[in-house]
């Protein structure tokens, strides 16, 4: 019986391992819909800041400086089904204080403090509570066009931005990272050519890792980066881009599992993306992009007859994105917009993301992985891994107050969902069908007047009918929130 006992011992970890993989698409789904939640707050907060940030109605101190200060008040509640298909809640209570200083026209500071309360109800969710740091964004920026208009008349033909601090940053289309950082990010042109580039680590506090299976992935994130892009206008309806984007792993890896002893989840990755933006008059606006992710990644633990074994295998996989706008450039700002996207996936993988479950040991990995961000719906909301989409959607401003057209605006989209491999999973559950589903989004904003807004989205995904129980249930998102800022 003993020469039985390393099968026994594989078979049971091959059992566990599998079971754990399950646990991980499981919490990759709840991963999402968390970010997703947490992305939505901060873009009604992001707008209201540049909305401020544009106002400039603070007070002049002597003729160099400029003090502008006030907060906010909002409270949000959202309902969805779970990755198990259980619905559950979450009521959020935030209060923001912001300061702007200008000063000599090209530099200015901004800080904004957030006390966000999430309260999670007829869910496991264990992210209730305080966020930290309460520090949401602070940073200095200089602008050289800026400082010149405001001292010497004129802009000259170099033009030199750069802000440095905890900032949101989304990477050409937002493919390869849309998140928060602490860094800085510099942009130089010359005429047609321009230049820009980012240095920093990921910050912690409401970014959730791709690797759900890494210990503390949802609090505890540090990831290193750098990038580099060039691009040249070649004409207003043609200006091609090349870049390149390093991120490296610096998580706390070494983690000692059952049956599997220590166990990594390095992951280095490297993203070389082409592509182009332009306008074809002055209504049609594009973006395309199409990357290509390098680097090493940490497979999936197996037991072997010889023991517990990991091996560091290359990374070869793919996506792309093109988005379409149309404007109509009417007084209610009505835009219609599409999108293509995929991304490649693994067949060795029962984790489209995590290193349990992951990619399997000498082979390459050709999952697509990174912390950027496109919109591919609310109640599903997967990653681009292994996806196949198609949107459209369309906006418009309903002029309830003639003075402000656009203050009361609503929208819609609607998504086509598949997969790039059958054989592979995506980041929601689902199964080896080609075509995943179809979802609709509705959305609101209403800026009842110039200090109360009020947002509201809707989001229902109806699964592919073949699919087997529970994966044929319909899934829906919804939420709404009042902000009072002064």
């Amino acid at each position: 019986m003993r020469p039985l006992q390393p099968l026994l011992r594989s078979l049971a970890a091959t059992t566990l391992l599998m079971a754990m993989a399950a646990a991980t698409t499981q919490a990759a789904a709840q991963n999402r819909e968390t970010a997703l939640l947490n992305r939505i707050e901060q873009e009604m907060l992001d707008a209201e800041i540049e909305r401020r940030l544009s106002d400039h109605r603070g007070q002049t101190f002597g003729e160099q400086l400029t003090l502008d200060y006030g907060a906010s008040l909002r409270f949000g509640w959202a309902k969805l089904d779970g990755a198990d298909y259980q619905p559950y809640g979450l009521r959020t209570y935030e209060a923001n204080v912001y300061l702007q200083a200008t000063a000599a026209g090209g530099h200015r500071v901004f800080g904004n403090l957030r006390f966000l309360y999430n309260q999670y109800y007829n869910s496991d969710n264990s992210n209730n509570g305080w966020l930290d740091p309460i520090g949401n964004r602070y940073w200095y920026q200089f602008d050289l066009g800026d400082w010149q208009r405001s001292n010497e008349g004129s802009a000259g033909p170099f033009d030199f931005n750069i802000r440095a601090g905890r900032q949101f940053v989304t990477w050409n289309s937002g493919l390869v990272w849309s998140n928060d950082i602490y860094g800085a990010k510099m942009r130089a042109e010359w005429e047609a050519l321009s230049f820009e580039s980012i240095v920093g680590v990921s910050a912690r506090s409401g970014l959730y890792d791709f690797d759900v299976s890494r210990p503390n992935y949802d609090t505890d994130t540090n990831r290193h980066i750098w990038a580099i892009r060039g691009q040249y206008e070649i004409a207003p309806e043609l200006s091609p881009f090349v870049s390149y984007f390093v991120q490296t792993d610096h998580n706390d890896d070494n983690v000692v599992l059952p049956f599997f002893g220590p166990t990594q989840f390095a992951y280095d990755s490297q993203y070389l993306s082409f592509g182009t933006d332009g306008s074809i008059g002055n209504q049609f606006l594009y973006t395309l992009e199409v990357c290509h992710e390098s680097g090493t990644g940490t497979s999936t633990p197996i037991v072997t007859p010889a023991g517990p074994t990991q091996t560091q295998e290359t990374i070869d996989a793919w996506a792309g994105v093109l988005n379409l706008v149309y404007l109509l450039r009417d007084p209610q700002m009505t835009r219609f917009e599409a999108t293509l996207g995929f991304g490649t996936g693994d067949g060795d993988r029962l984790s489209s993301s995590g290193t349990i479950g992951g990619n399997w040991p000498g082979s390459p990995d050709n999952a697509f992985n990174s912390l950027g961000y496109i919109n591919t719906g609310l109640a599903l909301a997967p990653s681009m891994t292994n996806l196949l989409m198609a949107r459209v959607g369309a906006s418009t401003g309903i002029p309830i107050n003639p003075r402000r057209p656009d203050d009361f605006r609503i929208g819609a989209d609607f998504f086509l969902l598949g997969k790039t491999s059958t054989n592979a999973p995506i980041s929601a559950p689902s199964t080896s069908s080609r075509f995943v589903g179809w979802e609709c989004d509705l959305r609101l904003d209403w800026r009842i007047t110039s200090d109360v807004s009020f947002n509201f989205r809707y989001g229902l995904f109806v699964p592919n009918l073949g699919n087997p129980a529970p994966s044929d249930n319909v899934r829906q998102f919804m939420y709404g929130g009042i902000s009072y800022a002064f």
